[in-house]
């Protein structure tokens, strides 16, 4: 190549340069194989690179990289020459007297927009720049300032262009889960698919589960024993990636100093050679955690930033499907607990609003008083009754209604067997007969004894005859007035005998009723002067019908269930379907007590019988 004085570069220097400006390595190697690379070009004793940070220079690499103290020109203030190179943007002598023996060239580097100013410092003899021509300069250096601005820009092309591929590659992925209509297949596609993508020998999914990391698919494997110890350990280490909230790499990079103690112990105990794993995070909160596993080489950084853009974007995703996928309860609770923790903050929220609503329950228990009812049982009972006899000794011959039926006035009942009374009849009627004949003949005969007895013994048969006239006329039961029945199913008793006296058969009237209210007699101190209040009935516990007490027995009596108190109270309102015997529960009004008196009343009660003195 073209030489000037004692000054000369080659085609090979240049073609470095060439391939320096395609560089694809991090900064600390591009800066100093710049500053060897510009050294051995420009031929100077020493150079180095400085860039401006917050006022004040700093080393970015020196060549050669032994030899002279390659912080000696820091310690030198650059003062207006540096300033003066800054400010023309082209390269700056500085005399001799900067340092004994030496003279300095200055060249500002270009860095591209919101880059820190950097400068390249060459180092001469003195008599080394004056042997050197100006177009020598003038080639080259603009060669070698542009150099950094070239690097930076394919650097960032190459970033953007990976980063695309990311973006691609996790576009791809999301796609796949996003298929899935359920968190499980979605699940077990995302680690097949990793596994595919990043050959992998086995990918892993744990899914959070206050407090811990549950694992939820295993790549090629469907179905798996959660109580395994390997399995046990595997989460233990997605907890470890999941407590950092950052990716984590084993072996661990030289530079790294997360804690990686759980994924030494799995890769230990499941024979991975490299380990990787990496949160999914949803609303700034880890939801999960993916762990792979690879044998041939170990995951790089790229790889990393990789998955970590495929877990940003699967999260969201994952985490939705979750959800729908609970119980319908458990999303409840999950909605509130979220709407909660703005309030109480994401720490301890159930049990800090369980702490408030209890605080208020109890407040509300204490001192809000609610209005109070005594319950009991009532049966409803008519104004009249009246008990159908048997009207003589006999046998039932007919029944001709049933409890529930209504009757009218003079319908026929129960009818009993009159047979033996007709023929008692006939037999009667023989004997008045054959009375009559005696005393015509006693009369005939003058005989006046035997008249009177026969006439006596016809008064007597006459007599048996009305009597038995008088039972056959009661042979039929009647209901003496319009009503219903109330009991007397006699259809099972068909011919039966019946002693006279015996009930057949009890009627109520249609209307007068009123309860009879049994109150316990540690309730009826509640009842107090309150009159009112309302029932159901058994047979229709969907309507209520008021009340109004009259009275209140004055005495208790024996019940099953201890001594009660007999109520008498009249409905305000009726139906047509009330029948005598109905049965229900009644609640009587007994003012406004609190919760609290309600739940605890009885205790108290209970201990005041004990220990009173």
């Amino acid at each position: 190549m073209s030489s000037y004085k004692s000054v000369s570069f080659d085609r090979s220097q240049l073609e470095a340069l060439q391939r320096l400006r395609q560089f694809e390595g991090g900064p600390p190697s591009f800066w100093a194989q710049f500053t060897e690379l510009a050294q051995a070009l420009t031929g100077a004793q020493q150079a180095r690179c400085v860039v401006q940070l917050e006022g004040a220079w700093s080393l970015l690499a020196t060549a050669p990289s032994s030899g002279a103290n390659p912080r000696a020109f820091l310690q030198q203030s650059l003062g207006d020459a540096a300033q003066k190179a800054i400010a023309e943007g082209s390269a700056v002598v500085v005399p001799a007297e900067f340092e004994a023996g030496a003279q300095h060239l200055l060249q500002v580097l270009h860095g591209g927009e919101n880059a820190a100013q950097c400068l390249l410092e060459l180092r001469f003899a003195p008599e080394q720049l004056e042997r050197v021509g100006a177009d020598f300069w003038a080639e080259l250096l603009p060669l070698i300032a542009d150099t950094p601005e070239i690097y930076q820009s394919n650097l960032k092309a190459a970033r953007t262009r990976f980063e695309a591929a990311r973006m691609q590659e996790a576009l791809d992925v999301l796609a796949i889960v996003n298929q899935q209509p359920k968190f499980a297949p979605a699940s077990m596609a995302l680690v097949n698919e990793l596994t595919s993508r990043l050959e992998a020998e086995r990918a892993c999914l744990g899914w959070v589960k206050d407090p811990y990391v549950r694992v939820v698919a295993l790549s090629g494997t469907e179905k798996f024993e959660r109580k395994m110890q390997i399995l046990q350990t595997l989460e233990a280490a997605m907890e470890e990636c999941r407590d950092q909230d950052e990716e984590l790499l084993w072996p661990a990079p030289s530079d790294s100093q997360a804690i990686d103690h759980d994924h030494q112990a799995y890769a230990r105990d499941s024979g991975s050679e490299y380990l990787i794993s990496v949160p999914l995070r949803c609303q700034g909160a880890s939801v999960g955690v993916l762990t792979l596993e690879r044998e041939k080489a170990p995951f790089t950084q790229e790889e990393a930033w990789g998955l970590r853009v495929i877990a940003d974007q699967v999260a969201p995703r994952l985490q939705d499907l979750r959800y729908q996928s609970r119980w319908f309860f458990i999303r409840w609770a999950t909605s509130w607990r979220q709407g909660l923790a703005k309030f109480l903050s994401p720490r301890h929220t159930w049990l800090k609003a369980g702490a408030i609503l209890g605080s208020a329950v109890l407040l509300f228990c204490l001192l809000v008083p609610l209005p109070f009812r005594v319950s009991s049982t009532f049966v409803m009972r008519p104004e009249s009754l009246v008990h159908m006899p048997a009207p003589f000794d006999g046998f039932i011959a007919s029944t001709n209604v049933r409890p529930g039926d209504f009757v009218s006035a003079d319908q026929v009942l129960v009818s009993l067997n009159d047979r033996d009374l007709l023929l008692e009849k006939a037999e009667t009627l023989g004997e008045i007969r054959r009375f009559q004949a005696q005393a015509e003949l006693s009369e005939a005969n003058r005989d006046l004894a035997d008249l009177r007895i026969s006439q006596a013994r016809l008064l007597q048969a006459e007599a048996r005859l009305d009597l038995l006239d008088h039972r056959l006329s009661r042979a039929a039961v009647r209901a003496p007035f319009d009503g219903v029945v109330v009991q007397g199913d006699l259809r099972e008793r068909i011919g039966a005998p019946v002693q006279q006296g015996e009930v057949l058969v009890q009627i109520s009237e249609l209307d007068g009723f009123y309860l009879q209210i049994r109150v316990a007699e540690r309730d009826v101190d509640l009842v107090g002067e309150n009159r009112t209040g309302s029932v159901v009935f058994a047979s229709r516990p969907d309507v209520q019908f008021p009340f109004e007490i009259s009275s209140v027995s004055p005495a208790a009596r024996v019940a099953d269930e201890g001594n009660v108190f007999a109520l008498r109270a009249n409905l305000l309102e009726t139906a047509e379907w009330m029948t005598p015997g109905m049965t229900g529960v009644a609640k009587i009004n007994s003012g406004k007590r609190t919760l609290a008196w309600r739940a605890t009343h009885r205790i108290v009660d209970f201990i005041r019988m004990r220990l009173w003195f």
